[in-house]
């Protein structure tokens, strides 16, 4: 009698062990599940941090021939001069900026929860239809070097995640600093010290309050504030916006009233433009064999780090990277100057697209691509692909 009391007992015990067994081995997998993800994340993380970082140095990249020597600077088209914050630029233009862009910059985290909320709840309201706004300088400053500004939820919960990162790698200083080296100023034009020499004909360092306040208020359309469209003329459109931007300057407590008087008295006089000459170093043409360099690394650095084309191309125009290319200049450039010779134009029956002609040289013992060419040619000139 005792042993068949005892067989259920044996069976229960037996279903509780499986059933912890399995628990157990279920825990194991979730704890190894949450692993992989954290440390896909933190490589994610880490991975944006290094780029962004890389980036700061806001310098074109170079591509060296077999020699060593320099062929072409990705980037160098931009007009683009890099200052200290601390040493270059005035007290005013750093408080107009946060002012007008983003007032509670020194105290949130990367993003600006209040003015977060209230867009959301707009993009809500309006069904999708309205534009989130509300970024604050770190998501101005992620958006400038991803160079990603689609207007949708998606795009807009990255540039949240990635702020709060880099936030976590820079000081405020720092990030301000790369913002207002970075930002698009005018025609050609980025970064305040540009800026201050286009409108003003002088150095950031050299700026009043009434210009600086003027710089920080076309910050978000520089080309419909600028003062030397012949087309239309912007002077009442540059006077309201500059007082808003003194109005909040005066709110903030960035400067005495006798300053906004004095600022407030230049502006509706006018303020003396005078614009200086600015030339690219660059204009962004590079060699056949350049060219299809850059579609490569271009794609290869999108593939490897997970990142859009576009980020990857202001990624080359940033970085102050070196790309070691298998060009041998002597050749590449015989071969330019030969396909440029009028006998390869080829006229068509209907003189339109005419000739087209392309030519590789291969180092057979190597297999790396020492020259390129593909050229066409039509009615009214020659073009490369």
């Amino acid at each position: 009698m005792s042993k068949l009391k005892n067989k259920p007992e044996t069976k229960q015990k037996k279903k509780t062990k499986n059933k912890s067994k399995w628990k157990r081995k279920i825990g194991i997998i979730l704890i190894i599940v949450i692993l992989m993800f954290a440390i896909k994340t933190a490589m994610s993380i880490h991975t944006w941090q290094q780029l962004a970082l890389s980036m700061i140095a806001n310098q074109p990249s170079q591509i060296l021939d077999l020699e060593g020597n320099v062929i072409a600077e990705i980037g160098n088209e931009k007009n683009r001069k890099n200052v200290s914050l601390e040493k270059d630029m005035p007290q005013n233009l750093k408080n107009a900026y946060v002012a007008i862009e983003d007032e509670r910059f020194y105290k949130h985290f990367g993003v600006d929860i209040k003015r977060t909320t209230a867009a959301i709840g707009s993009y809500v309201i309006h069904f999708g239809n309205a534009s989130f706004g509300a970024s604050t300088i770190t998501q101005q400053l992620v958006k400038n070097l991803t160079g990603d500004d689609a207007n949708s939820i998606t795009r807009k919960v990255k540039e949240w995640t990635k702020a709060v990162e880099l936030e976590w790698c820079m000081d405020k200083d720092e990030i301000l600093e790369s913002y207002l080296n970075v930002i698009y100023v005018g025609p050609n034009l980025y970064g305040v010290e540009c800026g201050a020499n286009y409108y003003f004909d002088k150095t950031v360092s050299d700026l009043d309050l009434a210009e600086c306040a003027f710089l920080a208020g076309i910050n978000h359309a520089p080309n419909a504030y600028n003062p030397f469209n012949k087309e239309k003329d912007n002077t009442e459109k540059i006077k309201k916006r500059t007082k808003i931007v003194l109005n909040k300057m005066l709110e903030l407590e960035n400067i005495t009233k006798e300053e906004y008087d004095g600022a407030l008295a230049k502006v509706e006089k006018g303020i003396n433009f005078q614009k200086g000459e600015i030339n690219p170093e660059g204009n962004g043409l590079y060699s056949y064999h350049t060219d299809a360099l850059l579609l490569e690394v271009i794609s290869d650095l999108s593939s490897q780090k997970n990142i859009s084309k576009n980020f990857a191309t202001n990624y080359l125009s940033m970085a102050n990277a070196k790309i070691y290319s298998t060009q041998n200049t002597e050749i590449q450039e015989k071969m330019e100057d030969e396909f440029s010779k009028k006998k390869y134009q080829l006229q068509s029956s209907n003189g339109e697209m005419t000739s087209q002609a392309a030519m590789v040289i291969i180092d057979h013992k190597t297999g790396k691509v020492l020259a390129c060419v593909r050229w066409f040619r039509r009615e009214k000139g020659s073009q490369r692909i």
